[in-house]
């Protein structure tokens, strides 16, 4: 199947093949998608897959076709942006002019380091520094979530591969810590972006950038088939929440869905507010829930 990059910083994923139509979600430099077939030379629209198996419509001038055995980044030099956002930038200087900014889960490839920068090449070709507080050079794919730890491979600089198991807590940890991070981000519908997140891609978002990819949509994330139930008063941090509209219990429609970050509150994107805190008790959502469910071993 042929395959794209994406070249833009952030790409809209549109659900039919023009820039009328909804955005469905969104995809972001460097990523690598799968084309539904081969496109013609003269074809302004794309319809893509990402890695979380997610449909839409791009626009051709916002990818690069990549060749059969090629690869972006290349093995050994994958560099994802753990900021909020990174300014990729002429010279290897806080004052220099940049040439795109990269928002956080976004793959970079580096070439060199030169003291606090990294050298890149970007995905079009074009070539540029990040801050070295910007990117990691350690990819994490979590492949088990037990009980009681996380296993998985860590891939440091391509040079070495190595077992690793840390305590469930460390992942619940880091799954309230990387969304607190995100707080302010305002809310966008179809956004799964740093630059604007609606629920789904927010939750997502979170997730990603601890080691796992989750269903893109609300509903897909409840029927995730790694997830269990668990009652609310059970609910710990990381576990997803979901609600829905509707008075018929057997046909409520999930329509939303947040993260519990402790046994009080849960984070979540809402509109007109973006990526908030509230309380489990208030009463709109307490009225509207649906349920908890929580990631699990495969």
């Amino acid at each position: 199947m042929p395959r794209a990059v994406v070249v833009h910083n952030v790409v809209k994923m549109h659900a039919e093949p023009n820039g009328d139509s909804e955005q469905v979600s969104q995809t972001v430099l460097g990523h690598t998608l799968l084309l539904s077939a081969p496109p013609a030379p003269e074809e302004n629209w794309l319809k893509v897959q990402t890695d979380d198996n997610y449909t839409g419509w791009v626009r051709a001038k916002q990818v690069r076709l990549l060749g059969e055995d090629e690869e972006y980044p290349t093995q050994g030099h994958a560099y994802r942006v753990n900021a909020l956002w990174a300014f990729v930038r002429e010279q290897p200087d806080i004052q220099s002019p940049h040439l795109t900014i990269a928002p956080m889960g976004a793959w970079l490839e580096g070439q060199e380091w030169h003291g606090d920068w990294l050298h890149v090449r970007l995905p079009d070709g074009c070539e540029g520094w990040v801050s070295v507080q910007d990117v990691t050079s350690q990819w994490v794919a979590v492949t088990r979530i037990g009980s009681l730890r996380v296993e998985g491979m860590v891939i440091s600089r391509g040079e070495s591969t190595e077992r690793y198991a840390v305590p469930r807590a460390g992942w619940q940890n880091a799954l309230v810590y990387t969304a607190r991070r995100l707080l302010g981000v305002p809310y966008l519908w179809g956004g799964s972006s740093t630059f604007g997140l609606d629920c789904s891609g927010f939750v997502q978002l979170v997730y990603r950038m601890c080691g796992l990819i989750i269903p893109r949509d609300a509903d897909l994330q409840a029927q995730f088939e790694r997830t269990i139930d668990v009652p609310l008063s059970d609910a710990q941090s990381g576990d997803l929440i979901f609600f829905a509209g509707g008075s018929d219990p057997h046909r409520r429609t999930i329509t939303h869905v947040g993260m519990v970050i402790d046994g009080e509150h849960f984070i979540h994107s809402s509109g007109g507010v973006g990526v908030n805190i509230t309380r489990l008790d208030e009463p709109y959502y307490r009225s509207i829930l649906w349920g908890v469910r929580r990631v699990v071993d495969a």
